[in-house]
């Protein structure tokens, strides 16, 4: 058997998929629920590469057969990319599992290819069979792994909407996010065109050659999540909303006592004790420290302080980097070193929030 260069390359990128299932299990206790089913989908998409190197191995007629195994796998890929977002950007998610009902297409799937396995031999119109299989099936993976694309999204948009609220910082695992499912999607269009091309029409494109971007695109996905996911283990998470929740924060139980006791307890943590100078300071951890609940410090931070936790922490740390400055600190530290000092964990936060407040840059402000 010829393996051909691009082979080749597909067979090196499957094993640097293999090494990094592995490796993500050896990162310390960081995201290890998502870790889990990226781990499982790094695995799909290694068998997914190899899949066309597979097929000449073992013939055609034994792949047409015994494809439908396969192709079982494919249809979890949906359900475990939304099932790592909500494992990775939410906290009291890390065990997260779907209902079993988002599962009922791949088991009403596996216990058809029972069916197809068995009766394949004895199928007199074998071409005619396997075209109408072929598009059944392939509508069935587009749209399962297409809803999924959007459900992920639309808990990405929540994120974004959020993070402010609950965050006093920036990350940059938005943008992983982003790029993962802007792959997702990409692939998914080449899918359609795929559909469109082998079903309705001839198309500019052919099925080798969707076949190659799909590998190439599934390739970049891969490194994607290999570079976030050992560069940047931590990811600080958000609470993820709940019917009970969404009532309670369109009503509001806090009496005058209540509301006056939470502001002095944040003032008191962010004047005296300087706590706006953790850099992994977020709402639910505010909440704690002051024994309320984010519901709550959310409320009474919109409503009396009318700011968002984002809005009020960083304006602490801007005013005391601004005294730093005036104490002419700058003069023996760097300016994000400063910054750091104050509670900024980055230097893109930093400038970003610098800048919405004082409308110019810390070097701007220094030589003014």
């Amino acid at each position: 058997m010829n393996i051909s260069f691009y082979e080749l390359f597909l067979v090196l990128i499957t094993g640097q998929c293999i090494f990094l299932i592995f490796a993500l299990q050896y990162i310390p206790k960081k995201n290890t629920g998502a870790n889990r089913m990226i781990q499982c989908l790094l695995a799909i998409y290694s068998f997914y590469l190899i899949e066309g190197i597979f097929i000449s191995a073992v013939g055609t007629q034994f792949y047409l057969k015994y494809r439908c195994v396969s192709n079982i796998f494919y249809l979890f890929i949906g359900p475990l990319v939304y099932t790592y977002i909500r494992r990775l950007l939410f906290y009291k998610n890390g065990k997260y599992r779907l209902t079993y009902y988002h599962y009922l297409p791949i088991l009403l799937y596996a216990i058809y290819c029972l069916f197809h396995v068995y009766s394949y031999d004895s199928i007199q119109d074998i071409r005619r069979f396997n075209y109408t299989y072929l598009f059944s099936v392939e509508i069935l993976f587009f749209v399962s792994i297409t809803a999924y694309l959007f459900k992920s999204m639309t808990l990405l948009n929540y994120y974004k909407k959020n993070e402010e609220r609950e965050l006093s910082f920036n990350q940059t695992i938005i943008k992983y996010v982003r790029i993962m499912l802007i792959c997702l999607l990409f692939y998914m269009i080449f899918w359609l065109l795929g559909i469109i091309e082998r079903f309705v029409v001839n198309l500019w494109i052919d099925i080798p050659l969707i076949y190659d971007i799909s590998c190439l695109i599934l390739v970049i996905q891969i490194y994607i999540v290999g570079f976030y996911s050992l560069k940047y283990p931590e990811v600080f998470k958000i609470q993820f909303p709940s019917k009970r929740e969404n009532k309670s924060k369109k009503k509001n139980n806090l009496d005058e006592e209540q509301i006056n006791k939470i502001q002095n307890l944040v003032d008191v943590f962010l004047k005296k004790e300087k706590g706006y100078r953790r850099p992994e300071l977020s709402l639910s951890s505010l909440a704690h420290e002051i024994g309320t609940t984010t519901n709550k410090l959310s409320w009474v931070l919109n409503n009396t302080y009318k700011k968002t936790f984002y809005e009020l922490v960083n304006e602490y740390r801007v005013k005391d980097f601004l005294e730093r400055i005036d104490n002419n600190d700058h003069k023996e530290l760097t300016l994000f070193s400063i910054a750091q000092e104050v509670g900024f964990n980055s230097k893109s936060t930093f400038y970003k929030v610098f800048k919405e407040i004082m409308k110019m840059t810390p070097s701007e402000y220094i030589s003014n």
